[in-house]
């Protein structure tokens, strides 16, 4: 039986998932971008509290679902690390994990979220394909991201710095983040949700050749 936590989502409102630009229209992109996020949140929802962090301006009819937002001018960073120490203030220790899941994980399952939080460790972080992190179940007030460029050995090596114990939940479904356009296959082949379904609807499809 894991402790109360608090589930974060980041959302990148303005020119979301740029680098499918080849691929996808500015206006497609919007669109994936929120079904991938719908997708997560479907998937998290049943886990604990979740929270939306946003810029300013996000519509909530655009996520379809009644979730939280926190809205913030903050960069990614600064924005989650204020959350920590928010959560810090608060009552006596650290009363609410903190889970921090990427609004891209489009091939989630609920057996992922539950796989992280099982795991031990002051801090767990879920790799993602190229050196970034997908996930971070945080467990300790002293722990801060460092997400920019490749963010995974940063936070090993912020965590080792810090005198936190790291340890590492590996899963190809939450370690596959959808970036670029040859990720789109990924969703295809073993995509579950409504991102899946508006590839298809767009006219894509997985070649057998």
């Amino acid at each position: 039986m894991h402790r109360p936590v608090q589930i974060v989502v980041p959302f990148k409102l303005n020119d979301a998932k740029s680098r499918l630009a080849p691929a996808l229209s500015p206006e497609e992109r919007r669109l994936l971008a929120f079904a991938m996020l719908r997708d997560v949140l479907g998937t998290v929802s049943g886990f604990g509290e979740v929270t939306i962090l946003s810029r300013p301006g996000l519509d909530a009819a655009d996520v379809g679902c009644d979730v939280e937002v926190q809205e913030s001018e903050l960069d990614l960073n600064d924005a989650l690390n204020a959350l920590i120490a928010d959560v810090a203030r608060h009552g006596q220790g650290w009363q609410s994990d903190i889970l921090i899941v990427m609004a891209d994980l489009a091939l989630l399952m609920p057996d992922d979220v539950a796989g992280i939080l099982n795991y031990q460790g002051d801090v767990v972080l879920c790799p993602g394909r190229g050196g970034g992190t997908n996930m971070i179940l945080i467990r300790s007030p002293r722990f801060r991201t460092c997400y920019q460029g490749v963010s995974f050995p940063k936070h090993l090596a912020y965590c080792q710095r810090a005198g936190l114990k790291a340890e590492v939940f590996e899963s190809f479904r939450a370690g596959s983040d959808i970036d670029c356009p040859e990720d789109l296959a990924e969703v295809l082949l073993h995509g579950r949700g409504e991102a899946r379904a508006l590839l298809e609807k767009m006219g894509f499809s997985v070649s057998e050749k």
